[in-house]
């Protein structure tokens, strides 16, 4: 345990209380100079009152110690401990949306990256208290958007998300996930990755970044786009219906579902997986899931911390001022006259 929750504030008030002691000397020093020029000693102390000099030091060595009492009040004296039930905080979620050409599959009209969109910006809407991301991914993935609470920034980055749009071709969940990781990784609380795709996954090293994802407290939440039975692809970029896409055999390419990936990332992670159908059921569902992992994964947990008592010096503080104010340098000196009481009862007395 620190004495202080601020101990660098401890150093500077010594800095500042050493200070306040060296230009109180110093002032003194000059005082009894000028004084010495002006004449003997013994004629200038009949001239002036011989308490003024040890009230000015009595307020002085007041004020200084009310300045140290402050400076500890600022440093956060903190000694018993309590109790208390830490805050989750707001939610971080990234959106993570497969750009591979695969997205331009019709088995979901008008085509699987549409949906995802229309979706998205349902989404958006639904979860204002979160700060979102959204990253867009093919072969290589990269932040279309940082971490935000802006929902027109978030619908204005989603809009330029298309199939295509990235130089590397094929599908890698795994650089989905770990920039996804990277971006989350510094804030604490809720932490979610809702991962939109076909499930087709091209790359390897998909099980270590699902690892790291799930060690760092980041929840997948797959959402699935297409059937499993499979969709040819357009060639034309979802323009028409001529021709479809074909590998290097010459065989037109078939997009198939792959919700056994899906799922095992969604079960790694403790989170949930969820078959598209429509951007409305899609979006509620997903809503539910992050309040369900509110509940159990996000809840605040209980935890210890020691209770500042800086009230303490900082009263003490005011009192000093308080009394280095009422102290007179001339005349009489008593509790009564500095209170004002004596004047007050003076004026009752005097006939009007």
């Amino acid at each position: 345990m620190e004495l202080f929750s601020h101990p660098l504030t401890v150093a500077w008030g010594l800095l500042g209380v050493a200070a306040a002691v060296a230009a109180h000397l110093f002032s003194r020093a000059r005082r009894a100079a000028l004084l010495a020029a002006l004449g003997r000693t013994q004629t200038l102390a009949r001239l002036i009152p011989g308490e003024a000099a040890a009230r000015r030091a009595l307020k002085a060595w007041l004020f200084i110690s009310a300045l140290a009492a402050a400076f500890i009040a600022l440093a956060g004296p903190q000694w018993g401990v309590e109790f208390s039930q830490s805050a989750a905080g707001a939610g971080q979620l990234v959106v993570a949306v497969d750009t591979s050409w695969s997205m331009l599959a019709r088995d979901v009209k008008p085509s699987r990256m549409e949906n995802a969109k229309l979706m998205l910006k349902l989404l958006i809407d639904q979860t204002g208290g979160y700060r979102m991301g959204i990253i867009a991914f093919s072969g290589q993935a990269y932040v279309q958007c940082p971490l935000t609470t802006d929902p027109d920034a978030l619908k204005y980055f989603l809009s330029s998300v298309r199939a295509g749009m990235l130089p590397q071709p094929g599908t890698s969940l795994a650089s989905a996930v770990s920039l996804a990781d990277s971006m989350l990784g510094r804030y604490p609380g809720k932490k979610a990755l809702i991962l939109l795709t076909d499930g087709e996954d091209l790359s390897g090293g998909l099980k270590d970044s699902v690892k790291k994802a799930a060690e760092a407290g980041v929840a997948i939440i797959a959402v699935g786009i297409g059937k499993p039975e499979g969709e040819p692809i357009p060639a034309d970029g979802g323009a028409g219906a001529a021709e479809y896409r074909k590998d290097r055999e010459g065989r037109t390419v078939v997009s198939r579902l792959g919700e056994k990936t899906l799922l095992d990332m969604a079960a790694a992670t403790g989170g949930a997986y969820i078959r598209y159908n429509n951007p409305d059921s899609v979006a509620g569902e997903i809503s539910s899931q992050l309040k369900k992992l509110e509940k159990s994964k996000w809840q605040g947990k209980s935890r210890v911390r020691y209770k500042n008592r800086y009230q303490l010096p900082l009263a003490l503080a005011l009192l000093l001022l308080l009394l280095e104010l009422l102290v007179p340098e001339t005349g009489e000196m008593s509790l009564r006259k500095i209170a004002g009481f004596e004047g007050f009862a003076r004026r009752r007395r005097s006939p009007r």
